[in-house]
């Protein structure tokens, strides 16, 4: 099995682990990245491009990273907000006043970035829909919270993205992947889009889904499930969408970020540099987005999870290796990226064999704990 790319000696524990899941036929294309001050310690690639594996993997694939992408629409957040268009403790009608109604007025932008508003069902199973924000924003806006806004977090899986589509686009007048291209993409070379150009569209990878089991008797069916939970069926499925052109180009900021490890890897060795005259954000704002907005039991997942604002704080310290302080995003299928504050290091897997795993990808926990087997 070839795996092409660089990989510090440092690492090479590393390498043996990325060479040893493609040789277990565990994947078929992926990349992982370790980087340091906007420098790859770690940057490999291997497999292949496609289910029938005939194009080689290539340094400069993307591919949808599904909720990956929240990490990159939480920054994009935590930038408005340290240039004094928004503030955490605001309210979110203040930007967007007809968000203001059934019971949404006193919601806070840390608790929509923490999942606390209740609005977690896109209420809609058109897909076309999804691809047009206004239309997206005007739903949120005249819904009622399932629960109690500030009362439990609520994974809101797709509507995240356009609440903070929205937010972004009332304080600065661009959609949120414009924004991010304009204000940190495009001058620091990050390998990553929230709605593809199309220039860009010959370098992706095809992703491929994992085969959906309905069994009668399954746990998961003898288990009541929450409200929340409930209301997830109210939205459209995305596994037969996630290869085309009109998904890619869209702007869902929860969902269809395209990218790889080693352009994510490099934003957030950016947030947490060495180097301070690298820093994308200011110390305050990093301490303030990473700041436990909620903890407990989540009302979707069904598991412990600990919100910053927009971001997964590394509470268990399993997925994104030992260190607490550590903060990032997974994604549906396998992805992750995640910023280690303690050892200033920006680490990212990215690949296209979806496993169905909602909170844990086994393939990203070796690479990561070989990874701080090496520091």
């Amino acid at each position: 099995m070839e795996i092409h790319g660089e990989c510090d000696p440092q690492f090479s524990k590393v390498q043996e682990t990325f060479r040893r899941l493609h040789q277990e036929d565990r994947e078929i294309g992926s990349c992982f990245a370790v980087y340091k001050d906007g420098n790859p310690l770690v940057n490999l690639w291997g497999g292949f491009q496609d289910k029938d594996k005939t194009k080689p993997w290539q340094k400069d694939n993307l591919v949808t990273v599904y909720s990956t992408t929240k990490g990159v629409a939480a920054f994009c957040i935590a930038l408005a907000m340290e240039k004094g268009l928004l503030k955490y403790e605001e309210k979110v009608s203040t930007y967007w006043p007809e968000f203001s109604s059934n019971g949404k007025e006193d919601i806070t932008i840390g608790m929509l970035m923490s999942h606390q508003a209740g609005i977690c069902s896109p209420e809609t199973r058109n897909v076309e829909d999804y691809y047009n924000q206004s239309l997206m924003a005007e739903k949120l806006a005249g819904m009622t919270p399932i629960w109690e806004p500030g009362t439990a977090s609520g994974y809101h899986s797709m509507t995240f993205g356009w609440l903070t589509s929205e937010l972004i686009l009332r304080v600065t007048g661009k959609s949120l992947g414009t924004f991010f291209r304009e204000e940190v993409g495009d001058q620091h070379e990050i390998d990553f889009f929230i709605g593809l150009p199309e220039s860009e569209d010959h370098r992706v990878a095809e992703l491929v889904p994992f085969d959906i089991v309905r069994s009668e008797n399954s746990e998961q069916q003898q288990v009541e499930l929450t409200d929340a939970q409930k209301s997830q069926r109210n939205s459209a499925g995305t596994l037969d969408i996630q290869n085309t052109k009109a998904w890619r180009q869209a702007e869902i900021p929860s969902a269809n970020g395209q990218g790889n490890a080693g352009g994510l890897a490099k934003l957030y060795s950016l947030i947490v540099p060495e180097d301070n005259s690298l820093k994308l954000l200011k110390d305050d704002t990093v301490n303030q987005m990473t700041t436990m907005q909620i903890e407990g039991r989540d009302l979707v997942l069904a598991v412990q999870v600990r919100w910053g604002v927009g971001f997964i704080l590394n509470k268990h310290k399993i997925i994104y290796g030992p260190v607490e302080g550590a903060f990032g995003h997974s994604g549906y299928g396998g992805s992750c990226a995640f910023g280690d504050p303690e050892n200033k290091i920006g680490v990212s897997y990215v690949m296209n064999r979806m496993l169905d795993n909602f909170n844990a990808d086994g393939r990203s926990i070796e690479l990561i704990n070989a990874t701080y087997d090496c520091l």
